[in-house]
């Protein structure tokens, strides 16, 4: 039986395309050394106070919560059910065709250019989405064209457990409690165990509040959008543009306000996921808002390429690092070069090989 058409945020896309940049640029950024106070300014605006990768992937994170789970809900009031084993295959069919294809690049061929020196990271966490994991117990590895990865493993994990729960908690009640639940356990777990040991940041259940905080959006929106729409009217939009620009600032400016405080460690992510989720409610629900992010085609566009933009610009990097003999002294050439071959081999990647499986998907949706 066919399905009518699944709904469709337009400002999505240039969201991820936005946390896409956050992230490259903050790598990009590593190769700044800064001489004079304008090049520090340069540097910590372009990485957001350098926490712009960590921020671009919990973004990441509250979109993915947000949008599997409207879809869930959007699924199960059309069919009268959720499909689960629909739902694994459509996750794997989009994600694990370029998951694996660059993890062959970094295991394989890019090793070949470095000589003697190889990656220790392990083939097989890796492939069993357990990138996140061998982080924490390897630390990083060497060749940093598989460091994103993690954030991939996290989500994969997450689809593996999301439906399940989705179905066992059936009645409303039931599933807004048990999302409550999860977040305050997560937040419980990084704040007495993760913060104690190496890479307890990149743990699941650390992670786990950043998915159920959009989770707990795609329930109000899906249930209460008129009381949604309603409250976010009534935000004048001067109130939202002082909102943008001091959470922007505070997050430009974190560390010489608090400094290395251990308190700050714990509750660093509350003013970020604060700004995400109103970005998020702002961009796909209000009809005040102070300007849609889908009327910039550019960034509409990136965003369709998005996944290939996260997984491949330190593919992309690592090559023109590769054959630039000082990077840090051609930053101009360092920045558009990896941002042009990024999007190159994003777009090919997309358009020759992603979209061959995404075939798959819509006509397996169809059944």
């Amino acid at each position: 039986m066919e399905q009518s058409k699944r709904t469709y945020f337009e400002n999505i896309d240039g969201l991820r395309a936005i946390a896409a940049i956050a992230v490259i640029l903050t790598h990009l950024s590593y190769f700044i050394q800064p001489k004079s106070a304008f090049e520090t300014l340069i540097k910590g605006v372009i990485s957001i106070g350098g926490m712009g990768g960590k921020l671009g992937v919990i973004f990441f994170f509250i979109l993915s919560g947000f949008l599997i789970t409207y879809l869930l809900f959007e699924e199960r009031k059309k069919t009268g059910e959720v499909n689960i084993l629909k739902f694994y295959v459509r996750r794997i069919l989009r994600i694990w065709p370029l998951y694996f294809l660059t993890l062959l690049f970094g295991f394989l061929i890019f090793p070949l250019f470095l000589g003697n020196q190889h990656e220790v990271a392990s083939p097989l966490m890796y492939s069993l989405f357990l990138a996140n994991f061998d982080h924490i117990l390897n630390g990083f590895p060497t060749l940093s064209v598989l460091g994103v990865h993690w954030s991939v493993c996290v989500e994969e994990q997450f689809y593996l457990i999301w439906p399940l729960f989705f179905v066992w908690m059936k009645k409303k009640f039931l599933f807004l409690t048990g999302v409550i639940g999860l977040i305050l356990l997560s937040q419980f777990y990084f704040s007495v165990y993760a913060k104690n040991y190496l890479g307890g940041e990149y743990h699941l259940i650390s992670c786990f509040k950043y998915l159920c905080i959009g989770a707990l959006i795609a329930f109000f929106a899906f249930y209460h959008l008129a009381k949604i729409h309603r409250f976010l009217s009534q935000i004048p939009k001067w109130v939202s543009f002082v909102f943008y620009l001091s959470a922007f600032l505070f997050l430009l400016l974190q560390h010489k306000l608090i400094g290395d405080a251990s308190w700050y460690k714990i509750v660093y992510d509350l003013v970020p996921v604060t700004l995400f989720v109103y970005v998020l409610l702002d961009q796909n629900f209000s009809s005040n808002s102070l300007f849609k992010i889908g009327k910039v085609k550019l960034l509409t566009w990136l965003g369709k390429i998005s996944y290939g933009l996260y997984l491949t610009h330190m593919i992309a990097l690592n090559c023109i690092v590769y054959f630039m003999k000082q990077p840090s002294e051609n930053l101009l050439l360092l920045f558009g070069s990896t941002l042009l071959l990024t999007i190159g081999f994003s777009y090919i990647s997309y358009t020759y090989f992603e979209r061959y499986f995404l075939s798959f998907k819509e006509k397996f949706s169809r059944i």
